[in-house]
């Protein structure tokens, strides 16, 4: 099994705050996406990595990549200016020779070695999975109005993480019919699921956790102080 793995880091971090964008801050002892590139490289599983990145930053991540990345093969692809657009031009940019993609967030710098390869090889048995954890909070719907109207059943709600993977063609064909509808995704299981191609689901970990605000990295920060992260090698 060869997988490409799209690693989604043009996002601009506005949420975030920052003089610069999330990904590049230090985290222990290394920018954020340093993490997710040392975690994919270290997987025989992944045979090159595609790093989709906001287009005044190519050169730092590079250097970035020039450290982390192993002996891996990597693009550099500027992205767009939605995630759907940048995922499509890394998509684009994939190795032709390679069938499976696995599309990750650089602000999940937790991921592991084991998670990314336990989603690749329910993927090649089932078409596509991705990594979830279950609702541990009470979930309510609430109104325009800021007015509880209902309260959700949680037993099958379940979070969706990173890395998505899929047959590469099969996400090409979800997003040529996402555009003759319209439809705006927040990741790549949605535009699998408007393509009708069934997707399994993996134990994700509480620990892949997504770094969007400055809270979610002193979180981040903690863990690895507390021990409860390994930095990869």
């Amino acid at each position: 099994m060869r997988v490409s793995a799209i690693i989604a880091a043009a996002g601009d971090g506005l949420r975030f705050g920052g003089a610069e964008p999330k990904q590049f801050t230090l985290l222990g002892d290394r920018p954020i996406l340093a993490w997710s590139l040392a975690a994919m490289s270290n997987s025989p599983i992944i045979d090159e990595l595609v790093v989709v990145s906001h287009g005044n930053y190519g050169e730092r991540v590079s250097e970035i990549a020039s450290l982390y990345a192993g002996d891996k093969r990597v693009k550099i692809i500027p992205g767009g200016a939605t995630r759907q657009e940048s995922i499509r031009a890394g998509l684009m940019a994939v190795d032709r020779g390679i069938r499976w993609v696995a599309v990750h967030d650089a602000a999940r710098p937790f991921v592991t070695t084991a998670l990314i390869e336990q989603a690749c090889l329910l993927a090649r048995e089932v078409g596509a999975a991705i990594p979830v954890i279950p609702i541990s909070d009470t979930v309510k719907e609430v109104s325009e109005e800021r007015f509880v109207t209902r309260t959700v059943d949680r037993a099958r709600l379940l979070l969706a993480q990173t890395p998505q993977v899929c047959k590469r063609d099969d996400l090409a064909r979800a997003y040529e019919e996402a555009d003759g509808v319209g439809f705006k995704a927040t990741d790549e299981a949605s535009l699998l699921e408007l393509a009708g191609i069934s997707i399994g689901v993996v134990d994700g970990s509480p620990m892949n956790l997504k770094v969007t605000t400055q809270d979610d990295l002193s979180l981040a920060i903690a863990l690895i102080k507390a021990g409860f992260v390994k930095r990869p090698v």
